[in-house]
């Protein structure tokens, strides 16, 4: 199955960040997440029950895992196990990340 940029749609997430299913495979997804503007608040954590592989596309992230704080940039890449708690705030203007998600999150497809 082929998936070209431009046909598919992004989904806003919030005023600042949006997401995009880039590819959907039997049990794993790929999901570009886009941020309008740097952030300079607290980092919101979340946790779920899905694996998490990120690679961050463009810009500079802090991110949160448990209680580890990183600054993250463009080429690098972090892991999340399921369940484990994390978050990040975009440090530039335009920062973009790649998410892997495995199994498929069901609440970022379009019906």
């Amino acid at each position: 199955m082929f998936y070209v940029d431009q046909d598919l749609p992004w989904q806003a997430i919030d005023g600042n960040s949006k997401r995009k299913v880039m590819a959907i495979g039997e049990s794993m997804m790929f999901v570009k997440v886009a941020f309008a503007l740097k952030r300079e608040e607290a980092i919101t954590v979340h946790r779920h029950p899905h694996e998490q592989i990120t690679y961050v596309l463009k810009g500079a992230f802090l991110f949160k895992i448990g209680e580890h704080e990183q600054l993250v940039k463009a080429g690098d890449s972090l892991a999340f196990l399921p369940n484990q708690e994390h978050g990040c705030i975009p440090l530039e203007d335009g920062s973009e990340l790649l998410d892997a998600f495995t199994p498929l999150r069901d609440d970022f497809l379009l019906s």
